[in-house]
């Protein structure tokens, strides 16, 4: 998976298993599908997004692309969701025994 991050305020944009990378056509200035070499940015959304270190699109906001892995990631969130199930289960028990 990669992670998009915004460069200025470090929020994150999204994730995708695969990025879109585009570049600018400069006869039209639209922007066209490309690999990751020739990219001068990446869409998400349907938003373009400037990648540091290029060129850019003339897109507002640039970011990085961070690869991560997403099991782990979904590790921490199934623990997340199951802590949070047995803190309400007890609270219904707590409840219903009051």
């Amino acid at each position: 998976m990669y992670k998009i991050v915004n460069v200025e305020d470090g929020s994150t944009v999204g994730s995708t298993e695969k990025p879109y990378f585009i570049k600018k056509k400069e006869s039209t200035g639209c922007y066209i599908a490309t690999d990751e070499k020739s990219a001068q940015g990446v869409a998400y959304q349907s938003t373009a997004y400037n990648i540091q270190g290029k060129d850019g699109v003339g897109a507002k906001e640039t970011v990085i692309l961070i690869e991560y892995d997403a099991g782990t990631e979904s590790d921490k969130n199934s623990a997340a969701i199951a802590e949070n199930s047995a803190a309400i289960d007890n609270l219904i028990i707590a409840m219903l025994e009051g």
